[in-house]
């Protein structure tokens, strides 16, 4: 596996970067959740300029890593838009279709349905494919600030690969976020002062900024590893899977040790950190928690097997008792 990018995808993950700094940044996310048009008024057009609309995950290396390069621009920015599912939406075999979300069971809500266009929910356990639809208006909550009412349709094909690409990009989204919670509490640490020094000088603080380092870089490491196994053609839903639950921990780990670094300034919305916490939050629990997707994993393990220094290999019968399973779960 090459660990270095094309320049054509880190190129563009430039531009993706300076579009999204121009509208604000962070702040912008809050202006979106005060006002929710701000969405399709300020990013849908910048996004189509940009010709985001416009690449193809699966048309090769070059096309991919740009995809998930602009995904983790906007992650850094925690930018208020359904770009994972549009990205996502390039490889469905769906006509007509903009956006593709991953479900677990009957949705209730998922993020901004309502600016995303014709859209299908794919069922992460089953496999099941159906049309989505929203069913009322934004709903603000806190931790789901754009979360919209939902409910599923006619059962439409499923596009091969693409609960594997939706997960890949939605975990360099994360990262993008992550890496801005990291590079705030590194330089927070330095200008905060206790007791006349940097707080950074601090072993305690140093050991949590070391976390936060890991676990950015675990997931950074998994991630293109997983992307490029999905470049060429030999990525599993396992492999997949394996992936979320490193975003999931790596989150984890972030948000928990970047809170401590920050804890003088205490909980508060004022705070940057605060907003990619909760605007973090829909994605870390939908559509798998932490224990459904080890449950989740495990039984993919097991039915398809898992490459690793001494790969696993699967078990025989084990698809069948997955989908009968799923089949019980969702209660068909």
């Amino acid at each position: 596996m090459s660990r270095l990018w094309p320049a054509e995808s880190l190129a563009f993950e430039e531009s993706v970067q300076r579009a999204m700094e121009s509208t604000g940044a962070i702040e912008f996310a809050r202006a979106c959740e005060r006002d929710p048009t701000q969405r399709s008024l300020r990013l849908a057009g910048l996004f189509s300029d940009l010709g985001l609309d416009e690449l193809a995950v699966d048309e090769g290396e070059v096309e991919a890593a740009a995809a998930a390069l602009a995904a983790r621009a906007a992650g850094r920015v925690i930018a208020p838009w359904p770009l994972v599912q549009r990205l996502t939406a390039s490889i469905a075999a769906v006509k007509g279709v903009t956006a593709v979300y991953l479900t677990s069971g009957s949705p209730r809500r998922v993020d901004h349905l309502d600016v995303a266009g014709p859209s299908i929910a794919i069922d992460v356990l089953s496999g099941a494919s159906h049309s989505l639809v929203p069913a009322g208006e934004v709903a603000y909550m806190p931790l789901d600030p754009f979360g919209v009412p939902c409910q599923l349709g006619a059962p439409v094909d499923t596009p091969a690969g693409a609960a594997s690409t939706h997960i890949v990009l939605s975990a360099f989204w994360a990262l993008g976020a992550i890496e801005t919670a990291v590079s705030a509490s590194s330089v927070y640490a330095v200008e905060r002062f206790q007791f006349g020094r940097p707080i950074g000088s601090f072993g305690a603080v140093q050991w949590r900024l070391a976390d936060l380092s890991v676990a950015r870089s675990a997931l950074l490491e998994l991630a293109g590893f997983t992307l490029a196994k999905l470049c060429d053609g030999t990525v599993t839903l396992a492999d997949a899977l394996a992936l979320r639950l490193q975003m999931l921990e790596s989150c984890e780990l972030v948000l928990e040790n970047a809170h401590q670094v920050f804890g003088a300034i205490g909980l508060c919305d004022e705070h940057d950190l605060s907003v990619i916490d909760r605007h973090l939050q829909s994605l870390l629990r939908r559509p798998l928690g932490k224990t459904q997707t080890v449950h989740a994993l495990s039984e993919r393990v097991t039915a398809e097997g898992f490459d690793l220094l001494y790969p696993v290999r699967p078990h025989r019968g084990a698809e069948r008792s997955i989908v009968l399973h799923a089949a019980a779960s969702s209660g068909t």
